[in-house]
């Protein structure tokens, strides 16, 4: 079985990361032969790209300037939104803090960040091409760890995932449940074979923009509902423009799986999945707005 692991966003977390992924989810000789690759936006560390080469050895990978990228698709988004002139049904705490319909210099660093993670999944998309040589695709990020389960219940669902052709179409997220109407799914992980993947990303960026643009309406169905969460809003909305079907990675095989955020610089060599667990609790508890 062959994986590939897509790393994509902002590479935090890197040293703990790789290690958590190459020693307690798919450890060598483990049977499962994997794959690592990325996309990064640039955080301005000189050493990153022999950081990025010293922890995940990625197959290849880029790291990229976001200022420029997301500043281009603002002045997209808002030269568009500027011939439309449509606001209609668009509630105001959306216009103004995701879809930029104030004057420049008062967008919120929130809303640049905001679109970061979709379009560097596109571009990562874009960067690789077909993934066919691979049986498995996971797309994560730097900073998430994986329940180190036995690797049993990896191959037992990777297996399962082929022998049923139910799941022949279907992108996999940690968990899935409707919120108010909304499907909201955590977004730490996406896996899936790899058709389902290039499916799913497949003009991504163009998408958000439509979001953004000629389809902003859409974002009334978060003033209806008070949904809290329009990151996991989005991705739902994403998966509407490329027809892809979604569900939770337990419905696969039944296993124990889970993933968390590593949210602090420690060493995690005697450490186990809970106690990340924990620590990741104690985060959001300390900042509850932080992503």
């Amino acid at each position: 079985m062959r994986v590939a692991v897509l790393l994509t966003g902002q590479p935090r977390h890197l040293e703990q990361g790789s290690f958590w992924f190459k020693n307690r989810v798919f450890p060598e000789g483990c049977g499962i032969d994997v794959d690592y690759f990325g996309y990064f936006w640039d955080n301005g560390d000189p050493n990153l790209s022999s950081r990025i080469e010293n922890t995940y050895s990625p197959i290849r990978y880029h790291i990229q300037n976001y200022d420029l990228v997301i500043d281009n698709f603002i002045n997209r988004v808002q030269r568009r939104n500027k011939e439309i002139n449509d606001w209609t049904y668009v509630p105001n705490e959306f216009k103004n803090a995701h879809l930029f319909g104030v004057e420049k210099q008062h967008i919120s660093n929130y809303a640049k960040n905001f679109w970061g993670q979709y379009i560097c999944a596109g571009k990562i998309k874009n960067m690789l091409g077909s993934l066919d040589d691979y049986d498995i695709i996971i797309r994560t990020r730097t900073d998430v760890a994986f329940k180190d389960m036995e690797i049993e219940h990896w191959e037992n669902a990777f297996n399962n995932l082929y022998r049923n052709p139910i799941f022949d179409d279907k992108m996999f997220s940690p968990w899935l449940y409707v919120d108010r109407g909304i499907p909201l799914f955590a977004d730490f992980a996406f896996i899936s074979k790899p058709k389902v993947w290039q499916q799913f990303n497949e003009n991504i960026e163009e998408n958000c923009f439509k979001l953004a643009t000629e389809n902003k309406q859409l974002w009334y169905e978060l003033g209806v509902s008070e949904f809290p969460e329009p990151p996991h809003w989005l991705w739902s909305k994403l998966a509407m423009y490329n027809r892809t079907n979604m569900l939770s990675f337990s419905v696969v095989w039944p296993m124990p799986f889970d993933c968390k955020l590593i949210r602090y610089d420690e060493d995690l060599n005697n450490l186990n999945f809970e106690y990340i667990q924990e620590r990741f609790d104690q985060f959001q508890t300390e900042n509850p707005h932080k992503a």
